[in-house]
């Protein structure tokens, strides 16, 4: 074998060898652009799945605030309801006839455990009260028993206050059924 021959077996076993490495070269490219494409594939689907879960707890964040809102506005307005009820119930009570105090008076003066002695009101009920009469700011009457010791106040404010207590469950019943 020739040194012509040794040099060309060289250069191809070197030739084989640059390809061989070439080959390797490419397949590895090949490999790191697969992966890379596949972690960018997979860095996509979690995000759009992050976008998506974002999207969705959104809008059942604002579907739950509008809830609420709605159920605030109806309460209010039920509220508002309640509140004009027993301001219908005040002016009535404060429009009595004449007649309706009488009435009023008599059934008061009957209900009262103790014996009256001295009325305080309004000066509206002064001429339906017939027993001493002693005239007060407040709208309505107090009863005073004979010795002073005992009390039941009518007044519209305390009847207003009462009947909200006693009544405001009833009403809102009745109202929204």
């Amino acid at each position: 074998m020739g040194l012509k021959d040794v040099k060309n077996e060289i250069l191809q076993e070197a030739e084989e060898e640059a390809a061989s490495i070439r080959e390797e070269g490419r397949k590895e490219k090949e490999r790191i652009i697969k992966e890379a494409e596949d972690e960018a594939e997979q860095i996509e689907e979690t995000t759009d799945q992050e976008i998506k879960s974002e999207k969705e707890s959104l809008e059942k964040k604002a579907v739950s605030n509008a809830n609420m809102e709605a159920k605030k506005k109806k309460l209010e307005a039920k509220q508002d309801s309640i509140q004009e009820t027993f301001k219908e119930f005040s002016e009535e009570i404060r429009e009595m006839s004449e007649s309706d105090r009488e009435k009023f008076v008599e059934s008061v003066l009957a209900s009262t455990e103790f014996e009256v002695g001295k009325v305080l009101g309004s000066n509206e009920f002064e001429s339906v009260v017939d027993i001493e009469f002693e005239e007060i700011d407040d709208e309505g009457i107090i009863v005073v028993s004979e010795s002073g010791d005992r009390r039941r106040n009518f007044t519209f404010d305390k009847i207003l206050e009462d009947f909200r207590e006693d009544y405001r469950k009833k009403v809102a019943e009745k109202l929204f059924e």
